[in-house]
Parts: C-alpha cells; sequence; structure tokens
C-alpha cells in the first residue's frame, strides 16, 4: 500500500514541476494581462495539457503490463482514482494564478515583454513548438532511468565501497554531440541540477510525509539520508544530459539546435535565462505547498478506500 501511495504521489509532483518547468527557458511578467498574453504566446495552457497525458500513458502502462488479474485489478482502480484527482486538479485553469503570484514577484514588465518578444522570434518558436513538447516526450525515460539509478542504490549495501562513477559513451553522432552541448550549455541548468541533489533528502521526506502523514518518515529517514548521499555521489548532470540528448537528437534538427545554442549564448538571452530560473524557484515551492494542501488531502483518503476495497 506505502508504494502505491507513493507513487500515486510522485505522480501528482512530477505532473506539477514538469509542467512548469517545460524548456527551462520561459518567466512571468508584473502583470496580469501582460502575463497571460506571454501565457498564450508560449501555449502554456496545450502544453500543461500534453505533460499530463504524458504522465497519464506512464502510469497506464504500469497497469496494462500486470499479467497477474488481482494485481492488475487494483493497480487499474489505482491509476484510475489518481487520474480523476490529477486532470481536477493539473489543469491550466488551477495552475495559472499560482504561476502569476510566483513570477509577478521576480520579474517586472520590461522582462516579460522581452519574453513575449523572444517567444514571437523564429528561435522563441522553436524553443515553444519543438523543443518544450521533445523535453515532455522524455518524461518516460528519464523517470524510469533515474527509479532505475534509485533501485540500483537502495541495494548497494550500508558502508560498501562505491563502485568507480562510469562516464557517458561518447556521442554517437555529430548530431547528438550537439544535442549534447545544447543542453549542458542551458544557462543554470547545471546549478539547478546541484540543487536538486542536494534538496533530495529533503523532498524525499516531504513526500513520505505528505503521503503516510506528518511524521511518518521518522523510521525511514536513515535510509532516505543513505540513498540521497549515494544519488549526489553516483549520479551525475553528465549522465543524465547524455540520456537526454539521445532522444533530443532525434526530434530537433541541426539548425534548430545551433540556433538555441547560438541563442543562448547572447549575454541578453543568458541574463533573462537566469531571471526566469529565480521565478521558476519560487513558483516550485509555491507549487509544493498546492500539491501538500490542495491535491494531497483529495487524494490520498480517496486512494485508501480503493485500496481498501481490494
Amino acid at each position: 500500500m506505502r508504494a502505491s501511495l507513493m507513487n500515486a504521489g510522485r505522480y501528482a509532483a512530477t505532473a506539477l514541476v514538469f509542467t512548469m518547468s517545460m524548456a527551462q527557458a520561459h518567466a512571468a511578467p508584473a502583470t496580469k494581462e501582460t502575463v497571460r498574453k506571454y501565457f498564450e504566446v508560449s501555449k502554456a495552457s496545450s502544453l500543461t495539457d500534453n505533460v499530463v497525458e504524458t504522465i497519464s500513458a506512464m502510469q497506464a502502462k504500469e497497469w496494462k503490463e500486470e499479467t497477474k488479474p488481482k494485481e492488475k485489478a487494483k493497480k487499474k482502480a489505482l491509476y484510475d482514482q489518481t487520474n480523476k484527482v490529477i486532470r481536477k486538479y493539473v489543469k491550466w485553469s488551477a495552475l495559472e494564478p499560482i504561476a502569476i503570484e510566483s513570477y509577478q514577484k521576480e520579474l517586472d514588465e520590461a522582462d516579460v515583454q522581452g519574453l513575449i518578444v523572444h517567444a514571437q522570434s523564429p528561435v522563441g518558436q522553436i524553443i515553444t513548438n519543438k523543443m518544450t513538447p521533445a523535453i515532455i516526450k522524455q518524461l518516460p525515460a528519464v523517470g524510469k532511468h533515474l527509479e532505475q539509478r534509485i533501485q540500483t542504490l537502495s541495494a548497494q549495501k550500508a558502508g560498501a565501497k562505491a563502485p568507480a562513477p562510469v562516464p557517458p559513451a561518447p556521442p554517437a553522432s555529430p548530431k547528438e554531440a550537439m544535442a549534447r552541448t545544447l543542453l549542458s550549455e542551458m544557462p543554470g541548468a547545471r546549478e539547478e541540477f546541484a540543487a536538486m541533489t542536494a534538496s533530495m533528502e529533503a523532498r524525499m521526506i516531504q513526500n513520505v510525509n505528505m503521503v503516510m502523514g506528518e511524521g511518518g518518515s521518522s523510521g525511514m529517514e536513515p535510509e532516505m539520508k543513505r540513498i540521497a548521499k549515494l544519488f549526489k555521489e553516483q549520479v551525475t548532470f553528465d549522465d543524465i544530459v547524455a540520456l537526454k540528448a539521445r532522444m533530443l537528437a532525434s526530434d530537433l534538427s541541426e539548425a534548430d539546435m545551433t540556433a538555441v545554442i547560438d541563442d543562448n549564448k547572447k549575454p541578453a538571452r543568458r541574463a533573462q535565462l537566469i531571471k526566469a530560473k529565480k521565478a521558476e524557484a519560487a513558483m516550485q515551492a509555491r507549487m509544493n505547498t498546492y500539491l501538500q494542501e490542495t491535491i494531497m488531502p483529495v487524494m490520498v483518503p480517496e486512494l485508501m478506500k480503493t485500496l481498501g476495497k481490494k
């Protein structure tokens, strides 16, 4: 039961985070009118739907591939209940006010006017129409890779010598090498990955407490602390970039990637993206509160009832 509830919690959290992070290239203005225009130009609503559909399909695969009838029925019931809650609460009409409030505190009117101009430019259209959907499409593969890495770390005996890190394989083609360059040189990307690994222990504890109630993680904290430490030591930024680059290279042309790489080298664009990162951090903090205070109180009791019937 604990595993099922944790999967549901990760489903909600992942949908929220990836919906708003998108291609790590967007932010918002200080006025509601301008931000709504920006969201319209950057197709935030349709991209949100894209994220939800991608994660829904990923979760549905779990019950569809189950071969034991009783387990299949239980997983299907859990999926149906979780999917219903997600589709009610993780939609653009619910998320937009949270994004506006967060970004207004980080960006002024001139910032977002610049973002609108950029989103309407040729390279902005590549990001909105090609790069962001490609990154969203990667969610199942990246999620599976991270889950497998965490399972491996969990099985690693406490006190055992860590295996030597294995560097990512060389790029299979010049196009894949270009995709690595694009992702690895994205302004703020390395810092964002470092912050994610640094906060992993706290986020693991928070997720368990959201599902099991405050203090529910107390007996599990030493193990979560150990896994988080191993993750930080053994899962590298370059490892994740190599995985994403293989997929991105099949979805973007060399011309598209060159345009984004060259654009990111411009001082004004780099400064714009760094500001956007600050807005995203503020937004994600509010998204976590929304998850904890709005979604989980609805989802967990319903899932508990569903599990009790099986």
